[in-house]
């Protein structure tokens, strides 16, 4: 795993993702702040710790869990650590050397999600999140249930949700987005903050500055600052 250069809040998103308490993780930032490259990162650690565990990686629409995720992030990661694979492309999965899975799908289409909710996950990870409804998220999380030597854990990133959105009150409010009641044991459930500055070392030159920086107010909010 020495391929791989951490920035602080990486470090610190590491830790949230292996603590022994914590089972959801909310990773809320702006743009090219890293959510998607370490959460990606931990997914391969826990699949490489337990031999034929199977793991997750969700978002709205299949193409772009296939193109953002599936084509660029995750051979990129694998490469940066070492850890050879194998990837269907009819099925869209990655097999690790211990025979682990990681699984790409998107909840737009029936076939698909029929697909992947017919087998259990020991990750499940829902990119971008905000684009993706709570009906969906709770039906995929009845999936988190393969019993391996793993922590089952779900994890979730998206740009700063309104507090309107289900994941604002699920995870900042601790309470059930439709019948507003108290969600059990809310101490499992935690976020952190991650924006482009905290991953300035790997961004190219000027895109906080010149790119980030230059886009009307409301989007410079939402994409830099997080807001």
């Amino acid at each position: 795993m020495t391929g791989i250069k951490k920035t602080a809040k990486q470090r610190q998103a590491i830790a949230l993702m292996s603590d022994p308490d914590i089972r959801y993780i909310l990773l809320s930032g702006g743009s090219r702040s890293g959510k998607t490259f370490i959460a990606c990162y931990s997914i391969i650690v826990r699949a490489l710790k337990a031999a034929g565990s199977r793991h997750a990686i969700l978002r709205f629409h299949f193409r772009d869990v296939k193109n953002a995720v599936g084509r660029d992030t995750m051979p990129k990661v694998l490469k940066l650590i070492g850890t050879p694979y194998t990837l269907d492309k009819t099925d869209w999965f990655f097999t690790l050397p211990n025979g682990s899975e990681i699984w790409l799908g998107g909840l737009d289409d029936d076939e698909r999600v029929e697909k992947i909710l017919g087998m259990e996950y020991s990750t499940i990870y829902y990119n971008e999140a905000s684009q993706i409804s709570y009906h969906a998220y709770t039906t995929a999380q009845t999936r988190l249930a393969q019993k391996t030597r793993l922590v089952n854990r779900a994890y979730v990133d998206c740009n700063p949700p309104t507090k309107s959105h289900w994941l604002h009150k699920l995870f900042l409010e601790h309470i059930d987005p439709e019948t507003r009641v108290a969600v059990p044991n809310p101490e499992r459930y935690a976020v952190l903050n991650m924006n482009p500055m905290d991953n300035r070392e790997n961004l190219p030159e000027g895109y906080i500055e010149d790119t980030l920086a230059s886009l009307p107010e409301r989007k410079r909010r939402r994409f830099l600052s997080g807001a």
